[in-house]
């Protein structure tokens, strides 16, 4: 009977943030999310490689993301979108971390395998994780185009990319479940482009 009693209002808490995603996507500006869509393509033109970093949720987000980037968008008779999250290498993230520090796991993987042309996507909610804040910086020393995916006030990483994606809000899950949206409808967007 207490379960009974609670489904108001469970379907009242998952009414309200689904409610809430919908109107903060709503006032994400469309043309800050073409100019991602544009900034890959520009490397993808040119052969170069797509990274993409985060923390915790936002790394997960990077994994979804590099996946659906980097499978999502081939095109038959086409060359195919290379792209790798630089969350998923536990035993290197872990050798970073142990013998340098935390703030340096991507940027010292950046340093081995970027060129001139790629691009680094962050994806931060806060958009002030050390080390996400540390890879952008890197990546634009070494001539990268570099793209933030953020929330809060955005941080660091919005101050320091050459695009970004604010989402405007302060809810981690908000904004970790818009940045999901936002790299479904960048794939997307991606794959049309190269079928056209």
């Amino acid at each position: 009977m207490q379960l009974m009693e609670r489904t108001p209002t469970v379907a009242m808490d998952l009414e309200g943030h689904i409610n809430e995603v919908r109107s903060v996507l709503g006032k994400i500006p469309i043309g800050a999310i073409e100019r991602v869509v544009e900034i890959i393509l520009d490397a993808y033109a040119n052969s170069g490689h797509v990274y993409v970093v985060g923390n915790g949720g936002s790394a997960t987000n990077a994994t979804h993301f590099a996946c659906d980037l980097s499978k999502a968008t081939i095109v038959e008779g086409r060359a195919r979108m290379r792209v790798t999250s630089l969350a998923d290498n536990i035993a290197l993230l872990t050798a970073w971390a142990n013998d340098t520090s935390y703030e340096k796991v991507f940027s010292e993987q950046l340093t081995n395998l970027l060129n001139p042309g790629d691009v680094v996507i962050a994806i931060s909610a806060s958009g002030n994780s050390p080390n996400v804040v540390s890879a952008v910086r890197a990546a634009r020393l070494m001539g990268a185009s570099t793209v933030g995916l953020v929330g809060f006030s955005g941080g660091r990483v919005l101050e320091t990319v050459d695009a970004a994606v604010h989402v405007p809000s302060n809810d981690y899950g908000v904004v970790e479940d818009c940045h999901s949206v936002l790299e479904h409808a960048i794939t997307v967007s991606t794959r049309k482009a190269l079928l056209a």
